[in-house]
């Protein structure tokens, strides 16, 4: 994953779930942005934009001066604490998206020579607070706001910026504003923790059994993956539905026997039903 800095927006005032502390609401044990933290370990800096009571060991929080300013004085406020000089990637993502911290590498891999990569949710709508910025593009932005940063809406800030859509099949980027959709995000989040579970590195066990299939198929061993296999199960499951697994592994398996069954083989089908699976329902 490249090089970045996290930028977490926990402020708000989240009137629609009744005025309490997103921050602190939990889903399925865990609170939304110790969910986003635990997910998106990787940064090399991570700041909170928020009261002080939301800061955790290394990770200091921050608030705009004055208070309430909305999401773009939250940026800026935390901008200031990353430190705005240089080039390393700030991402941006909102508490309130508890989900969004898997889409980061996705993010800082379509960001390119952009100013901003974003998700873009089922009605192709930008969520610039689940974003990759560049720095210098973040900083300028910034600057160019005359009045300053309070009270100015995200799309104001971002409106000469190039960007990049990334699309959200997954659902990643659901935010969590109603108690409606925090009981569809939390089955997301039971799924996606019931399915981790289930992901154990490939152990003594596994590997024997392998060896017997391959021995007693006359598979050539170097042509497979278990792996690749894995994650196909796991994209399959979570992005179609459980009984899809087998099937999808059937066929693959059928189409790699019949493509040639050499690793090149397995590594082209295994790639592009992957692929598909990522990308399922995104026409839907």
């Amino acid at each position: 994953m490249s090089e970045h800095d996290l930028l977490v927006l926990a402020g708000g005032s989240g009137e629609r779930l009744g005025g309490v502390d997103k921050a602190r609401v939990r889903l399925a044990g865990r609170t939304m942005l110790d969910r986003v933290l635990a997910a998106a370990p990787d940064a090399r800096r991570t700041v909170v934009v928020g009261p002080p009571h939301l800061a955790r060991p290394g990770v200091p929080a921050v608030l705009e001066e004055p208070a309430s300013g909305g999401p773009v004085a939250g940026i800026a406020a935390g901008l200031a604490a990353l430190d705005p000089a240089g080039e390393v990637p700030v991402v941006v993502l909102a508490c309130d998206v508890p989900r969004a911290a898997r889409a980061v590498p996705s993010l800082l891999d379509a960001l390119g020579s952009a100013d901003v990569a974003h998700l873009v949710d089922a009605d192709g709508r930008a969520q610039l607070l689940v974003a990759a910025y560049r720095r210098p593009a973040l900083r300028e932005a910034l600057g160019r706001l005359r009045t300053g940063p309070h009270g100015v809406s995200v799309r104001r800030m971002a409106e000469h910026l190039v960007g990049v859509g990334v699309p959200d099949p997954l659902g990643l980027g659901e935010d969590v504003d109603t108690w409606e959709a925090a009981r569809r995000v939390e089955a997301a989040v039971k799924e996606e923790e019931r399915m981790s579970e289930h992901h154990q590195p490939v152990g003594p066990e596994l590997t024997r059994w392998v060896s017997l299939l391959v021995e007693e198929l006359g598979v050539d061993p170097d042509a497979v993956d278990v792996e690749a296999v894995l994650d196909l199960a796991r994209e399959a499951a979570q992005a179609v539905a459980r009984p899809a697994v087998p099937l999808t592994a059937f066929l693959a398996g059928y189409a790699v026997a019949r493509s040639g069954g050499d690793h090149a083989a397995f590594s082209r089908t295994v790639e592009r039903v992957t692929e598909l699976a990522r990308t399922w329902g995104e026409g839907a």
